[in-house]
C-alpha cells in the first residue's frame, strides 16, 4: 500500500507577501509532521518538481528498474533483471568479451543482457560493429569493472503520471526505486529519507491548473505478487483494492504571468520591446491574440517567445511594437486566456500589464 506522497507546492504564508516553495505530504501523513507539512495540495509547482511515493513494504524492484547493457538487446540498450537473479548473476554477465558467452549463456534463465531480437543485436566494440545472435549475451555495461551495472533505468510504463487528462512524460534516467528507508522518526535526510519509495522525475513541466494522479502497471507488485493500491488518506487500516490508486489526487498551480522587467515601475524607452514571464512553457502558436492598446486605440505588435535565456525556456513572451511608442504615454498589454501552456491549459483570467513610457 502507498502510505504517503510528497511533492513541492507553491504556498502563501500569512505575513509574507510572496509565495514560498515547500515539500509537503500531499497524501498520507506522518506523526512528526505539522499541519503545514501535510494537507491536500492544489498548487503543486509545475517546473522542477518530483514526486516521492512511499510504500509500506518492498516491491519487486525487477519490475521497476532495468540495467544498461553494452548494446541493444530488444528495442533499446536496457534489460530487465530476471526474478531470482543475484549480484553474482550481474557480475558473470559483466565479464570480458572472450569469456562472456561461457559465463553468461542465454540458456541460463538468470542471465541478463541477452539479445532478444530475431535478427540479432548490433554491438560496437573498438569501432567494429558485429551482430550478437539472438539468445547470446550482449553483456552488462560495466566500465569500471566492479562486477555491477554502471547505470539503472526506470522501466517505461511502470508508473504513469496523468494531469488534466494528459500523460506527463517521465525521465527514466532520473526516476528511481529506493528500497532503503522506513517509517521511523526522520533523522538525517528528513522526511525525504522515508522509504521504501519510488521517486518520479518528469522530462518537462506538469500541465498547469490540472488535477493529477498516478497509476501503476499490473507488473508492479510486492513479494507476494499483489499490485499497488492507495488506501484513503494513506491509512493502511482502511485497506484498498489491489491496483486502485484513485485516492491519490493533487492539483498544479494555475498558469500565471508577471512583469518580467518591471516596466510598470521603470518606464521603458519608446523603442523597446516589453517582456512578460510565464510560470510554465508557453505554446508559441497561442500568442496571436496578445494586444497592446493606448486607451481604446490598438497598437500593432508581434509576440514571440524568447530563446536567449536557456534558464527560462519558452517562458519569456517578447511583445514588440511594430512602430515606436509615444513618449510619456500610458499603454496596456492584454494577455488573453487563449494564450496557453504547452498542454493547452489556460490562465484563469486575462493578464493585464499597464505602463507609461519614458519621456524620450
Amino acid at each position: 500500500m502507498i502510505e504517503q506522497l510528497r511533492i513541492l507546492e507553491i504556498a502563501m504564508i500569512p505575513g509574507i507577501s510572496t509565495p514560498i516553495e515547500r515539500t509537503v505530504f500531499a497524501f498520507g501523513s506522518h506523526p512528526d509532521a505539522g499541519e503545514a507539512e501535510q494537507h491536500p495540495v492544489t498548487d503543486a509547482k509545475v517546473l522542477g518538481n518530483k514526486i516521492r511515493i512511499i510504500f509500506d513494504e518492498l516491491l519487486r524492484g525487477n519490475n521497476l528498474e532495468e540495467i544498461e547493457c553494452r548494446g541493444i538487446v530488444d528495442d533499446d540498450v536496457y534489460s530487465p533483471v530476471p526474478l531470482g537473479a543475484t549480484p553474482d548473476d550481474i557480475a558473470r554477465c559483466s565479464g570480458a568479451e572472450d569469456v562472456l558467452r561461457r559465463l553468461c549463456p542465454g540458456s541460463n534463465r538468470l542471465s541478463v543482457c541477452v539479445c532478444q531480437k530475431d535478427g540479432g543485436c548490433p554491438r560496437t566494440v573498438r569501432s567494429m560493429t558485429t551482430i550478437v545472435p539472438m539468445g547470446d549475451p550482449v553483456g552488462v555495461l560495466d566500465g569500471d569493472s566492479d562486477g555491477a551495472a554502471d547505470r539503472n533505468h526506470f522501466v517505461s510504463g511502470a508508473v504513469t503520471l496523468t494531469c488534466g487528462g494528459a500523460e506527463v512524460p517521465l525521465d527514466q534516467a532520473s526516476s528511481y526505486w529506493t528500497p532503503s528507508g522506513n517509517q521511523e522518526s526522520p533523522a538525517q535526510g528528513g522526511f525525504d529519507a522515508l522509504g521504501p519509495a519510488i521517486v518520479l522525475v518528469t522530462l518537462g513541466p506538469y500541465p498547469t491548473g490540472s488535477e493529477c494522479g498516478v497509476t501503476f502497471s499490473p507488473n508492479v507488485v510486492d513479494k507476494d505478487g499483489i499490485a499497488v493500491c492507495a488506501p484513503p488518506d494513506g491509512d493502511r487500516a482502511l485497506g484498498c483494492t489491489p491496483g486502485d490508486t484513485s485516492a491519490i489526487k493533487f492539483g498544479t498551480e494555475p498558469l500565471q504571468f508577471s512583469d518580467f522587467l518591471s516596466v510598470a515601475r521603470v518606464p521603458p524607452p519608446i523603442a523597446n520591446d516589453i517582456k512578460i514571464l510565464a510560470n510554465a512553457p508557453i505554446a508559441a502558436a497561442s500568442l496571436v491574440n496578445i494586444t497592446l492598446t493606448q486607451g481604446d486605440t490598438p497598437v500593432a505588435v508581434t509576440a514571440t517567445l524568447s530563446t536567449t535565456d536557456p534558464s527560462l525556456p519558452f517562458r519569456v513572451i517578447v511583445i514588440d511594437p511594430t512602430v515606436p511608442l509615444s513618449p510619456t504615454t500610458a499603454y496596456t498589454i492584454t494577455v488573453p486566456t487563449t494564450v496557453t501552456d504547452t498542454y493547452q491549459k489556460s490562465a484563469r483570467q486575462p493578464f493585464l500589464l499597464s505602463f507609461t513610457t519614458a519621456a524620450n
